[in-house]
């Protein structure tokens, strides 16, 4: 192999690599989730709701992932955000289920009819 084939490779295959580390995957992978909706009732001003999705997320990464973070946007019938929620865990080890609870109590929670759900680690 010539001086400029080597070179070549190195521009083409070094970069790939490097992107390759640094992809967005988080090696979590989502494995059930549902939404409940509750609504409390007190005086005029004090009326409180919470949207409440509970799941579970599994390490199918082969190393443990750090930063493990579920992201929840609680959206209405019209695919409005109503509000954004998280649940965080320091440190998953490969295969590990973690059994997560993201809440979002707010004025209008009891609005919320969909969510879109999110995961990221290190």
């Amino acid at each position: 192999m010539n001086k400029h084939c080597r070179w070549l490779i190195c521009l083409v295959i070094l970069p790939a690599i490097i992107f390759a580390g640094c992809s967005g995957s988080s090696g979590l992978q989502i494995m059930s989730h549902d939404l409940t909706v509750r609504q409390f009732t007190g005086d005029l001003n004090s009326v409180k709701s919470m949207a409440v999705v509970t799941g579970a997320v599994k390490n199918i990464d082969s190393l443990p992932l750090t930063d493990c973070n579920i992201s929840v946007r609680y959206l209405d019938a019209d695919k409005n955000l109503i509000g954004v929620s998280s649940a965080y865990r320091q440190s998953l080890q490969p295969g590990e289920v973690w059994n997560f609870t993201v809440q979002l109590t707010a004025p209008d929670a009891w609005k919320v009819r969909s969510y879109e759900i999110s995961s990221t680690s290190r």
